[in-house]
């Protein structure tokens, strides 16, 4: 039991690179994800550019975000959580708290009162809403134009991460004390598809996931949660170096298949003549199976990546180097280089798709370099 700890915590110490350049493309996508949202009409975003009615490529944009929502920002959790169990051992509770405190907490707070400010307001000037300068535009509504926009994600963190030292603390919990638990298998995998399934669904008839409270969508955190407990368990119990390829491709298999089966169950759940709003929550099959669904995508894609990238993205360069390190900068601040992207194009007339595709390397590669760049600066290296 002690050789098995001792290992993993040998393990954790060398750099892994491929959850590096996982989230490196993690981050990635969640810029893209954020042009499409431009272009769909749906999800939070801060900005929502008209389409025409009975276009295509709207339609194709809502599966891309459909099925980027259903793995991508559980993957976050799941390897933002892998990291968790050794920091508080090599921190201690106080330096733990402290730490997280720092490298969340102060991010947080700028986003909410200075860069969600700064960004309705560059907003407003691009639609030429108000005239007024930086100062008058926020003393006039200053408490509405703060919000964590993106950065829930970073306020969850935070959360997860005070409630693992708590449980850490009641508990006693040591990971010399843990018996091995292996890798679930496909049954396993099963049953919590499905238990996951039902509890999304009941959570969804109180809160669709349309709806937040402080901008978080409680609809999708049945997921998280679980990613991030899987998360410190795929630390404790190496779960990343037991990834077999073909329980991965069986998996992955099953996630082609859903995603094949998408257009049709949009087909028939109505989405196409009267939107997706009823698959969102509520007492409708729709929801259930959606509900449902989700979680097999979550699994397939995200056992898909962690292999791939374990396989074939364990190296650095110069360039994957940088971007790792500026891939928590590129988080906070892409709203700023999506929305103005976005504005670039606003008086072209483009189909949607055509924008996304122009757009998004725009986005992903102005942010990156920027975010180089920020995080560099004196007063944020510890933090960024």
């Amino acid at each position: 039991m002690l050789q098995l700890a001792t290992a993993v915590r040998h393990r954790a110490k060398e750099r892994l690179f491929y959850l590096d350049n996982l989230r490196t493309f993690l981050t990635a996508l969640v810029i893209c994800h954020h042009v499409a949202n431009t272009y769909t009409g749906t999800g939070r975003w801060y900005y929502m550019e008209p389409h025409p009615s009975g276009a295509v490529s709207p339609l194709l944009l809502t599966m891309f975000l459909a099925i980027n929502q259903s793995f991508f920002m559980s993957l976050f959790f799941l390897v933002s959580a892998f990291f968790t169990p050794l920091s508080f051992e090599r921190k201690g509770l106080a330096l733990f708290i402290r730490d997280r405190l720092l490298r969340l907490g102060l991010p947080l707070l700028a986003y909410f009162f200075v860069l969600n400010p700064s960004l309705e307001y560059v907003i407003s000037r691009f639609k030429g809403e108000t005239q007024a300068g930086y100062f008058n535009f926020m003393a006039a509504d200053f408490l509405r134009l703060t919000g964590t926009g993106p950065l829930w994600f970073v306020l969850s963190l935070l959360i997860f991460a005070m409630a693992y030292a708590v449980i850490r603390v009641a508990t006693s919990a040591s990971e010399n004390k843990q018996r091995p638990r292996p890798l679930p298998t496909n049954m396993q995998i099963l049953g919590f598809i499905l238990a996951i399934g039902l509890i999304t669904f009941l959570v969804r008839i109180r809160f669709s996931v349309s709806e937040a409270v402080f901008n978080l969508q409680l609809g999708y955190f049945p997921l998280y949660i679980c990613m991030y407990i899987f998360g410190v368990w795929a630390y404790r119990y190496s779960w990343f170096d037991s990834l077999r390829r073909t329980q991965v491709n069986q998996w992955f298999g099953a996630s082609i298949g859903v995603i094949a089966l998408i257009p049709v169950i949009m087909a028939m759940g109505g989405a196409f003549e009267s939107g997706t709003e009823v698959f969102e929550g509520g007492l409708t099959w729709q929801a259930y199976v959606y509900a449902t669904l989700e979680p097999v995508l979550c699994v397939g894609i995200s056992m898909k990546l962690l292999l791939m990238f374990k396989e074939r993205g364990d190296a650095e360069n110069r360039l994957t180097r940088r971007m790792a390190r500026s891939a928590y900068t590129a988080y906070i601040i892409h709203p700023f280089f999506v929305v103005s992207a976005t504005f670039l194009l606003a008086g072209v007339s483009l189909d949607p798709l055509v924008k996304f595709l122009i757009l998004s390397p725009l986005a992903v590669i102005s942010c990156f370099l920027v975010s180089d760049a920020v995080r560099r600066a004196p007063l944020l290296r510890r933090i960024l």
